[in-house]
C-alpha cells in the first residue's frame, strides 16, 4: 500500500522508494464522545478501488475523488467511475473553473466563459475531465500535447493551483500550465509536495528545508534547515501570521519570521507515533484536521486542544488517512485506505454511536450531579457530561430500562425489573411493581404524589420522613393493565396510554388511592383505531394521535378532529413530540423535523421504532433515543445546516433507446423526432442523508409521482411538443426544472399540418363534390329508373288501354262483321224469299194466265225484281262494311283504279270470307255469274291462277 513516494537524496534523483506501512495495534480504551455524523461509503457502495487519494468537489457540491481505479464521481444519488487513457491509477486531482473564449463565427466574443474541469494526474499522464453541455465528463489529456522526456517515468501526485498558474508535480518534476502553454520547471533535487500558502509556493527539498518557488527558481525559507531530516507532509496557514509545519514523524513546528519552533501541544507525541500524512484548516472555526497513517482523524481546536477523534473505533472505516477535504458546507471528506468517509463538520447533531457501543438502544436520559445517566436496553450508563471518558454500566441496574427522571433532586430509575432510585453510593430498589414506564408527580394540597404507569396498572409514591421516594400502594379500580402513557388533563383527570392497544380516562381521588370514573374509548365509535394510541400536550391541551389523525377531547370528553392541529394532512405519516418552550417536533421515520419560531431543521435521525423518545435533557440540549446510541442537538447553537438550502439537479437526459445518446442539460434543447423515449437522471448533492424524490413532466401529466428513493425516470413514446419537467425531494421545499421540446417528423411539422389540412380539406370537399355529383346521379338514375318505371307504367296503362280498346274494337268490329254478316244473311234470306215469291208469282201466272191481269203481274214482277239485291240494302252494308274495314275500298281503288261498284262488292264479299253460294244472293247474280267475276277481279289485279284471291282481299 502506496502512501506517498519518499525521494531519497543521491545520484539517481528520479528514483522512486516506496515508504512501508506498517500498523501498531494498540489497545485503546473504548471513548464515550459525542461527535459529528459520521458517514461510511465502502468499496461495495461506489464500486472500485479500496484506496481514494485525494477529494475534491464542485460548485454544485458534487465529490470527486481520485482513485486507483480512475476519477470517482458521485453527486449523493449514484457513483460513476471515469478511467485515464490507459486505465491508470488517478493520483491526484483538482476542480477548477477556467476562463474561455467563446467561439463565435470566424472572431471570438469578447465575453468570456466559465468551463468547469477536474484537473488529473497519473502516471505519465495528466490533464483534465471538461464538464460538457450535456452535463458528462470528457477527458482531455495535457501531456500528450507536449513532448517532455522526463514525463515518460514521471507520476503526477499533487496538483497546485495558484492565482496565475495550476502545477502538476511528481516527486521530481514539476509543470507549469497558464491555461494554454506547459513549461517544465528544473529542479535539483526530490521534494515533497507544492503548498500555496500566505501567498507563497512553498516546497520541502528532500534532505533540506522549505524553499520558495518564485518563478522559476527556488529560494531557500530562513530558518527551516531544521526540517532537513524530517520529512514535510502539509503547510498550513497559522495564526498571527505563522504557518503551521506538520512532519510525518516528527510532529509539528510552527514558523514565523525566519525562526522554526515545536509546537508543544498534549497530543504532539500521539501524532508522532501515529504518523501525520495529511493536514488542513476547516474553514467554520478554523479547527486544525490531521489525517494520519495509523490512528484516523485528528480534530483540534485551533490552540491545540482535542476536538474529536475519528478511527476505525469510532466508526472509522479505516485508520489510514489518504486524503483529506472540506467542501462548501463545511463537510470534511476523508479518503482512505479502504473507502471514504464524511463527518459532517457542520452539524448542529452531535452523536454517540460507535463500532463498539456498549448502550445499544437508548429509551431514557438525565442529567443529574454533572453527569450524563443513559437508560438503554442493557441497562444503565454513566459519565461525565459532554466529555470523552467512556461509560460507565450502573451495577445492578441491567437490563431494560424504561424511565429516568429528577425529581427532588432524587434520581429515579423505572427498570424492568422494578423502579430504583440512583445515588451516588449506589442505587436502592424502592419498589418491586415490574416496568415503571412513566412517572410524574401530582400536587395534592400541601403534598407531592408521584403517579407511575407500570406493567400492572398506576402506583403511587410518596415522600417518606427522611423526604425519600418510597412506595405507597396501587391505585384501586384501575385495570391491572400495561399503562405507557399518563396525561393530567385541565380537570384534573387522567389519559392514559395502553402499552399496545386501548385508549382510558380516569378521575382519581384527591389522595390518587382509587378511581372515582373510568371510560374506555374504542374504535372505531370514539377514535379511528385502538392500536399505538399516543398521548401528549399542545398548548396545554391533550391531544391524541390514533390512525395517523389528531385528536381532541371537548367539554364532555368526546374526541374531535383537533381544529389546533395540522389541519392539512402532510405527505407522510409523522408522530408530534414537544419540547422546551414553543419547540416542537414532527418524527418520521427517517428524519426529524425541528421547528423553533420561524426556524425549521430536518434532521437525519431515525429514532427508536415506536419509541420514538425526545428528552429535554438541559436548557441547551435535546437528547434524541436511537437504536445505536443517542444524539444531541444543542438548540441555542447558531450552527444551521446548509443541506436544506441544496436544490435538486438534472445530471444526464439520455436517449433511452441509445443511452450512450445524451442532450444538453442547460437550456431548452430540442430532441431530434426520432427521440421519443428519453431516461432522465437527477440528484440530490446532500451526503449521508435519505432522500426522496418527486417529479412530474408538464405537457404529459399534471400529476406529481409518488415518492421515490430511484434517481431517474423514464418517458417512452413522447409526442411532438414542448416540456417542463419539474423535480423535488424529501429535505426541502426547493425545485428544479429542466425545459426541453422535441422535434416533429416532416409529418408533425406546421406545414405538413397545414398541407394535411389542406389537403384534407380539398379531399372533403371533392369528396363532397363526388357525393354531390353521386347523389345527382343517383338523383338522375332515380329520376329514370322512375320516370322509365312511370313509362312503362304508363306505356302498361296504354297497352291496357290500348288492349281494353282493341278488345273494344274487337268487340265492335266483331259486332259490325256479326251485322254485316246479318245484313248479307238478311238480304240472302230477303233475296231467297223474294226469289221464291217470284218463282211463285211466275207459276200462278203461268197457271192462271189471263186471269192474273198482266199489269198487277208485272208490277209485282218488276217490284220483287227491284227488291232482289236492292240498292238500299247494299247502301247499308257498305255502311257498316267502311266502319268495320276502314278504307278498304280506297286502297282497293288505289290498287286498281278501273274496277267497278259490282267489282267491289264482290271483293267485300271476298273480305268476309264469303262463298260463292253466298255471295250470289248478295250480288243478286248466279253462282256462275259470281265465278265468272272472280275471274274478271283476278285478272284485272293481276293475280296468277295459283294466288288466293281472298287472302288477298283479306292482306289489303
Amino acid at each position: 500500500m502506496h502512501i506517498f513516494p519518499i525521494m531519497k537524496a543521491g545520484k539517481d534523483k528520479a528514483a522512486t522508494l516506496t515508504v512501508i506501512l506498517f500498523f501498531a495495534s494498540v489497545f485503546r480504551a473504548v471513548t464515550a464522545q459525542e461527535t459529528p455524523p459520521l458517514v461510511n461509503y465502502a468499496s461495495s457502495v461506489y464500486k472500485a478501488h479500496n484506496q481514494n487519494w485525494d477529494i475534491d468537489h464542485d460548485q454544485n457540491d458534487i465529490v470527486y475523488t481520485a482513485n486507483s481505479d480512475g476519477l470517482l464521481e458521485f453527486d449523493g444519488a449514484s457513483w460513476k467511475v471515469h478511467l485515464l487513457p490507459d486505465g491508470q491509477i488517478v493520483r491526484t486531482i483538482l476542480y477548477d473553473e477556467a476562463e474561455v473564449n467563446v467561439p463565435s463565427g470566424k472572431v471570438y466574443n469578447r465575453n468570456r466563459q466559465k468551463e468547469q474541469r477536474i484537473y488529473a494526474g497519473g502516471y505519465s499522464e495528466f490533464g483534465y475531465w471538461k464538464k460538457e453541455p450535456d452535463g458528462q465528463l470528457k477527458y482531455y489529456s495535457l501531456s500528450k500535447k507536449v513532448h517532455f522526456a522526463s514525463l515518460k517515468t514521471e507520476e503526477i501526485w499533487h496538483i497546485l493551483k495558484t492565482p496565475e498558474y495550476i502545477y502538476f508535480q511528481s516527486f521530481s518534476r514539476i509543470y507549469r500550465y497558464d491555461g494554454k502553454n506547459l513549461t517544465e520547471i528544473n529542479t535539483s533535487g526530490n521534494f515533497m509536495f507544492l503548498r500555496y500558502v500566505q501567498n507563497r509556493i512553498l516546497v520541502q527539498v528532500i534532505g533540506k528545508g522549505l524553499f520558495e518557488l518564485k518563478d522559476e527558481k527556488f529560494v531557500p525559507l530562513k530558518g527551516t534547515e531544521g526540517l532537513a531530516t524530517a520529512i514535510v507532509s502539509s503547510v498550513l496557514p497559522f495564526s498571527g501570521g505563522k504557518l503551521l509545519i506538520t512532519t510525518t514523524k516528527q510532529g509539528l513546528f510552527l514558523w514565523q519570521n525566519g525562526i522554526l519552533s515545536s509546537w508543544n501541544i498534549p497530543l504532539a507525541e500521539e501524532l508522532k507515533t501515529n504518523i501525520i500524512n495529511r493536514a488542513l484548516v476547516l474553514s467554520q472555526d478554523s479547527s486544525l484536521v490531521f489525517g494520519t497513517i495509523q490512528n484516523g482523524v485528528y480534530i483540534l481546536s485551533k490552540n491545540g486542544s482535542l476536538k474529536y477523534r475519528f478511527n476505525k473505533e469510532t466508526g472509522l472505516q479505516n485508520n489510514t488517512v489518504l486524503a483529506l477535504a472540506e467542501d462548501s458546507r463545511k463537510q470534511l471528506w476523508i479518503g482512505l485506505d479502504q473507502g471514504i468517509d464524511l463527518i459532517k463538520m457542520s452539524s448542529p447533531v452531535i452523536s454517540y454511536q460507535t463500532n463498539d457501543n456498549p448502550l445499544g438502544s437508548t429509551y431514557a436520559a438525565a442529567l443529574w450531579h454533572g453527569k450524563l445517566y443513559v437508560g438503554s436496553n442493557k441497562g444503565v450508563f454513566v459519565k461525565k457530561w459532554l466529555s470523552s471518558e467512556p461509560f460507565s454500566p450502573v451495577p445492578g441496574l441491567e437490563g431494560q430500562t424504561w424511565n429516568l427522571k429528577v425529581i427532588s433532586n432524587q434520581l429515579l430509575c423505572g427498570h424492568n425489573d422494578g423502579t430504583y432510585r440512583i445515588e451516588e453510593s449506589g442505587i436502592t430498589r424502592i419498589s418491586d411493581i415490574n416496568g415503571g414506564w412513566v412517572i410524574i408527580p401530582i400536587k395534592t394540597g400541601n403534598d407531592t404524589l408521584l403517579l407511575q404507569g407500570a406493567y400492572n396498572g398506576l402506583h403511587v409514591y410518596k415522600r417518606n420522613k427522611q423526604n425519600l421516594w418510597t412506595y405507597a400502594y396501587a391505585v384501586k379500580g384501575v385495570l391491572p393493565i400495561p399503562i405507557r402513557q399518563i396525561i393530567r388533563d385541565h380537570d384534573g383527570s387522567f389519559w392514559l396510554g395502553h402499552a399496545y392497544k386501548g385508549l382510558f380516562r380516569v378521575k382519581l381521588t384527591p389522595r390518587l388511592d382509587s378511581a372515582l370514573q373510568w371510560k374506555e374509548y374504542r374504535a372505531p365509535q370514539d377514535l379511528p383505531g385502538e392500536f399505538s394510541v399516543e398521548l401528549g400536550k399542545w398548548n396545554n391541551r391533550v391531544y391524541v394521535h390514533s390512525a395517523s389523525r389528531f385528536l381532541e377531547p371537548d367539554a364532555a370528553g368526546k374526541l374531535k378532529p383537533s381544529k389546533n392541529l395540522f389541519r392539512v394532512e402532510d405527505e407522510e405519516p409523522f408522530k408530534l413530540r414537544t419540547g422546551i418552550s414553543q419547540d416542537w417536533f414532527k418524527v418520521y421515520i427517517n428524519r426529524v423535523a425541528y421547528y423553533s419560531g420561524n426556524k425549521v431543521l430536518n434532521l437525519p435521525l431515525t429514532l427508536v421504532r415506536n419509541s420514538e423518545t425526545i428528552i429535554p435533557i438541559s436548557r441547551e440540549y435535546y437528547f434524541f433515543c436511537l437504536d445505536n446510541g443517542y444524539a444531541l442537538y444543542n438548540r441555542l447553537s447558531d450552527k444551521n445546516t446548509s443541506e436544506t438550502a441544496a436544490s435538486p439537479m438534472i445530471r444526464k437526459v439520455a436517449n433511452l433507446r441509445n443511452l450512450a445518446e445524451t442532450f444538453s442539460i442547460s437550456g431548452k434543447p430540442a430532441l431530434r423526432s426520432d427521440v421519443r423515449s428519453i431516461r432522465i437522471m437527477f440528484a440530490l448533492p446532500v451526503y449521508g442523508r435519505h432522500v426522496q424524490y418527486k417529479y412530474r413532466l408538464k405537457g404529459l401529466t399534471d400529476q406529481w409521482s409518488e415518492w421515490t428513493e430511484q434517481n431517474f425516470v423514464e418517458f417512452t413514446n413522447l409526442e411532438s411538443a414542448s416540456y417542463r419537467f419539474e423535480l423535488k425531494t424529501s429535505l426541502n421545499n426547493k425545485m428544479a426544472s429542466y425545459d426541453f421540446s422535441i422535434e416533429p417528423y416532416w409529418r408533425e411539422t406546421l406545414f405538413a399540418r397545414f398541407l394535411l389540412a389542406v389537403t384534407l380539406m380539398a379531399a372533403f370537399i371533392g369528396l363532397i363534390i363526388y357525393q354531390e355529383k353521386r347523389l345527382a346521379r343517383h338523383r338522375s338514375k332515380l329520376i329514370r329508373e322512375q320516370e322509365e318505371k312511370l313509362r312503362q307504367q304508363r306505356l302498361s296503362s296504354e297497352r291496357q288501354i290500348m288492349q281494353i280498346q282493341n278488345e273494344k274494337l274487337q268487340s265492335e268490329i266483331q259486332n259490325k262483321s256479326q251485322q254485316l254478316s246479318n245484313v248479307a244473311i238478311n238480304v240472302v234470306k230477303k233475296n231467297e224469299i223474294l226469289e221464291e215469291i217470284r218463282d211463285e208469282l211466275k207459276q200462278v201466272k203461268a197457271e192462271m194466265g189471263q186471269q192474273l191481269p198482266n199489269i198487277h203481274y208485272q208490277k209485282l214482277l218488276h217490284s220483287i225484281e227491284r227488291n232482289v239485291a236492292g240498292k238500299d240494302d247494299w247502301v247499308l252494308f257498305e255502311q257498316n262494311f267502311d266502319e268495320v274495314h276502314e278504307q278498304f275500298f280506297k286502297r282497293l281503288r288505289a290498287i286498281c283504279p278501273s274496277v267497278s261498284p259490282s267489282e267491289l262488292r264482290l271483293a267485300a264479299c271476298l273480305r268476309m270470307n264469303l262463298s260463292t253460294k253466298e255471295m250470289a244472293p248478295v250480288l243478286g247474280i248466279s253462282i256462275r255469274g259470281v265465278e265468272i267475276k272472280r275471274y274478271r277481279m283476278r285478272k284485272k289485279l293481276g293475280l296468277s291462277v295459283e294466288a288466293n284471291l281472298v287472302q288477298y282481299m283479306m292482306d289489303i
